[in-house]
């Protein structure tokens, strides 16, 4: 009869423990499934926030190069009207009047001025929307970009392109155009350098473009925190590119990946 109390006891407390054994399983496995599902909401969370991000540096790059456009073209079609006008205008004067000595040199310096105007609209107006570009692609658009700048503080400019006939994705054409034109920007602003190398290749729907100057270089966070930079960054990951800094104590270089659909 004891024996079977004993049973019995010994019986009722392995129930018991397993049932509390259970119930800390049931809670533990409650928690992990808890935090998984606290861990995907946070995840999904960044993804949306970086996706809003991304769409909305995308407006805003859209909105630069749509305003770049109308700026452009009204100095192109209204201001570069005017000063072409205005010369025709001293020129005629210039032809029905008499003039003494010190009009002819007021004539001089006025159409002197007018012709700086004209030059100046038109290279304004080349700087936010690169005829070249447009009309003859990207090789002929950064060509023209490093002969603007080949001489500035004694910088040689060296350009190389391969392949480019088979790539026609306008918006990367554009965000190539404009990267070159930071970089190059900044290597004559800080760099002191005395040569940039640029390398742009199109080749089996990729195109490839590395940038090297032989200045006294960046600091790798000083690049990652730079304004510039950062709109490079932008526009390349906003045409689903990819790019690398190489920074080191003397020289700045860049390469950066497009996929290109042919």
């Amino acid at each position: 009869m004891a024996t079977q109390e004993g049973l019995d006891v010994y019986f009722f407390m392995f129930t018991g423990m397993l049932v509390m054994f259970l119930l800390s399983a049931a809670v533990v496995v409650l928690f992990f499934v808890y935090q998984k599902k606290f861990y995907n909401q946070q995840v999904q969370l960044k993804e949306t926030e970086a996706d809003y991000q991304r769409k909305l540096t995308r407006n805003n790059i859209e909105k630069i190069e749509e305003e770049r456009r109308r700026v452009a073209k009204d100095l192109h079609d209204e201001v570069g009207s005017i000063f072409s006008t205005l010369g025709v205008k001293i020129i005629q004067f210039e032809k029905k009047h008499n003039t003494s000595s010190g009009s002819i040199e007021l004539i001089k310096e006025s159409k002197l001025l007018v012709d700086k105007g004209i030059m100046s609209v038109r290279r304004i107006s080349h700087n936010m929307i690169p005829n070249e570009l447009e009309m003859f692609g990207i090789a002929a658009a950064i060509e023209e970009l490093c002969f603007q700048f080949e001489g500035t503080d004694g910088l040689e400019v060296d350009f190389e392109s391969q392949g480019l006939d088979k790539c026609g994705n306008q918006e990367i054409e554009l965000a190539l155009y404009r990267i070159t034109q930071e970089l190059i920007s900044n290597t004559v602003k800080h760099a002191e350098a005395k040569r940039v190398e640029i390398m742009l290749v199109c080749n089996n729907g990729e195109v490839s473009y590395d940038y090297q100057d032989d200045g006294i270089g960046f600091d790798h966070e000083q690049v990652r925190r730079g304004l510039g930079m950062h709109n490079i960054t932008n526009r390349v990951e906003m045409n689903g590119g990819t790019l690398s800094y190489h920074t080191a104590q003397k020289g700045f270089g860049v390469s950066i990946y497009f996929p290109v659909k042919i």
